[in-house]
């Protein structure tokens, strides 16, 4: 069983251009409100469909997701940060762990109530997933009450609501959020010097695969009665496809669907994925695998082809880059001839 977990970059020293070799950047001094470079104060932006203007760098920020929290932290913004919703784990990336445990957490998981959140006093509100703008109790509040109260609010760019579910996520969206969130808050050498890093590590990621065959890949989200399924254009539709592997069911749109266990027997891949949530998760997943009469039969199941992944190392965010180097190790170590 290839059972992956993403191991810590080894620290280094630091670059002319603020990063050190594990991707991590200068630290700000406490205080710090770096003007925004040339003449882009007040910065009006388009985000999502929604118009944002910021007078100057925020420096209360509420990250409402762990992808916008460790964002925020790998450029070196923990001392603008309020308070984070959802508490560390070991999950978190190695590289903004440390800085992580020094927050102050408003909710374990899930979203704070408005109230709480606007107790706060944030001058910016930052979410990697469309659920935290919801008008309802699985959310905090809409766009238009925080714009109303004069709060701006930033989401992810491959998650925007009225993205046509055709369009396929790539890598390239993250380095172009961690670009947009470092002009925004006024520190944009930090934000080139932490692409830089990743886009290295991505680009020695694929020439580690240069003399492997082609490869399948399935990607389990959740749900045994009818798996949950990485489909052609979200998270897992984008990873497989930055390694120059073929989801099996990039024939689906959407970042998730319901699929069939027929599908995945007949459509056999050399490789599967299990996103891992915790609590017993996985080995309730790989048991499902390993004694069904079908899906044991599978060629990943019976040459142990298989990658299981906590969640938190499956959404788009600082930990994308390892997490297609973890599946490139184990495409490495298979022999799909």
């Amino acid at each position: 069983m290839l059972a992956a977990a993403v191991a810590s970059a080894c620290a280094g020293s630091e670059s002319s251009s603020g990063a050190t070799q594990n991707g991590a950047v200068e630290q700000p001094q406490e205080g710090d409100t770096t003007p925004l470079s040339g003449s882009n104060t007040p910065l009006t932006i388009d985000n999502c469909g929604v118009e944002i203007t910021i007078e100057r760098p925020p420096e209360r920020v509420v990250p409402l997701n762990k992808p916008a929290t460790e964002i925020l932290l790998a450029l070196g913004l923990q001392d603008r940060i309020a308070a984070a919703a959802g508490e560390p784990d070991e999950h978190v990336a190695p590289e903004v762990a440390d800085s992580f445990e020094q927050l102050d957490i408003m909710v374990e998981s899930g979203y704070p109530s408005a109230e709480t959140l606007f107790d706060l006093e944030p001058d910016f509100v930052y979410a990697a997933y469309p659920s935290a703008y919801r008008e309802d109790d699985e959310g905090v509040a809409s766009r238009d009450t925080f714009r109303d109260l004069g709060i701006p609010t930033f989401l992810s760019h491959g998650r925007c609501p009225d993205r046509d579910e055709s369009e396929p996520m790539s890598i390239e969206e993250i380095w172009a959020e961690i670009e947009e969130i470092g002009t925004i808050f006024g520190v944009e050498d930090r934000a080139a010097a932490l692409i830089e890093q990743q886009r290295k590590t991505y680009e020695d990621t694929l020439a580690s695969l240069d003399d492997l065959p082609p490869m399948s890949v399935f990607w389990w989200d959740m749900k045994t009665d009818a798996p949950f399924v990485g489909a052609c254009c979200g998270a897992p539709g984008m990873i497989i496809e930055s390694l120059g592997f073929a989801n099996i069911f990039d024939d689906i749109p959407g970042h998730w669907a319901d699929a069939s266990w027929e599908q995945v027997i007949e459509r056999d891949p050399d490789m599967i994925v299990i996103a891992d949530f915790g609590d017993g998760d996985i080995d309730t997943k790989l048991d499902f695998l390993t004694s069904d009469p079908a899906l044991s039969q599978l060629r990943a199941v019976q040459e142990d082809a298989i990658v299981t992944l906590p969640f938190a190392r499956t959404t788009p965010g600082i930990q994308t880059v390892a997490t297609i180097g973890v599946l490139a190790e184990a495409a490495r170590n298979l022999d799909v001839s």
